[in-house]
């Protein structure tokens, strides 16, 4: 039997393919070309993730864009947080080109000292680490000075009734733990910034007080984290230091430090200065040097010690510092 002309169809087929939705749905970003020769992009250089890096400000790209290969670089925690893109996403560029979209997810990003949460995208094929695009430059209100080669998030002023409202439903604990929110190996005699949560939520405040803040301390000597005060915000990092001549592993949810609130004796000290400053810091003398004695280092190593120690006095110091640095 000859089969006519018409259209043969397989026996998998179930009629013409129609969309659930009564309107077509496309997002598309499109990243415009830098002509190096004619123009001088703004770049400069920030964080994401607590990794630094340079950033290209385009105005141009609808999307905010990190590469595979900086991605690849974040701490497993982020990494962990990415998701396939939305399946109607399409990037292309000026060309029409398209570029494929391997994962989304949202990092904190910093500039001028000042970050913010934003959702980014990871192209593998992407010729920069980073592209700051029109959807961060928008939500954020990212002012570019293109003249000066800066950039900077500008606050938006909210009416002193509403920061009072929103104070008022504040109701910190006096004191959290913090744990380690990754998995990091310390060499000995090393330091290491880690980022680490809180063992119970808490709310963070924008406009900040003495009130709100709280004094960081070790648990234990090993590993040791440096001392300081600082106010609950969304990302907490400390500084955590191997004194031992073994490596040593952190794991998550680790308990590093307490968090205890300031009491009013010390927000008093504070107010009338007589926690020392950063150009006046507290200097070792021979009645606070650690006791080294009871320990199996040998000479060398304890050399090593009490020449970190003399090095970071501030750090070294059973009197609590004060840091803006989270």
């Amino acid at each position: 039997m000859v089969l006519s002309k018409k259209r043969r169809w397989s026996a998998r087929w179930t009629g013409p393919w129609r969309s659930k939705l009564t309107y077509p749905v496309q997002l598309s970003a499109e990243i415009h070309t830098v002509n190096i020769n004619k123009t001088n992009p703004l770049t400069l250089f920030g964080m994401i993730a607590g990794r630094r890096t340079q950033l290209l400000i385009d105005s141009g790209a609808s999307l905010t864009l990190i590469n595979l290969h900086f991605f690849l670089q974040l701490p497993k925690y982020y990494r962990k947080k990415a998701r396939l893109p939305p399946s109607n996403l399409c990037l292309q560029l000026a060309d029409r080109s398209q570029l494929y979209v391997k994962y989304a997810l949202s990092l904190p990003i910093t500039i001028s000292n000042s970050t913010r949460m934003h959702r980014v995208y990871v192209v593998p094929k992407l010729w920069r680490s980073c592209i700051i695009g029109n959807d961060l430059i928008h939500k954020h209100n990212l002012q570019i000075d293109g003249g000066q080669q800066y950039a900077y998030f500008k606050t938006k002023n909210i009416h002193t009734q509403v920061q009072q409202e929103r104070k008022e439903k504040v109701n910190n604990d006096d004191e959290y733990i913090l744990l380690a929110n990754e998995r990091i190996k310390i060499s000995p005699f090393h330091a290491f910034n880690i980022e680490v949560k809180p063992n119970k939520p808490f709310s963070v405040i924008e406009e900040k007080n003495e009130e709100d803040e709280y004094e960081v301390t070790s648990i234990k000597e090993t590993p040791c984290v440096a001392n300081g005060i600082i106010a609950p915000n969304q990302y907490i990092t400390l500084q955590v230091a191997n004194l031992t001549k073994r490596t040593i592993i952190i794991h998550p949810n680790q308990p590093l430090a307490t968090m205890t609130r300031l009491n009013q004796s010390q927000i008093n000290m504070m107010q009338h200065g007589k926690i020392s400053s950063t150009s006046n810091q507290t200097k070792l003398t021979a009645e606070n040097e650690p006791n080294l004695i009871n320990t199996d280092l040998d000479e060398h190593q304890k050399k090593e010690i009490r020449k970190l120690i003399h090095t970071f006095p501030d750090v070294f110091n059973e009197q609590a510092g004060r840091t803006k640095k989270l």
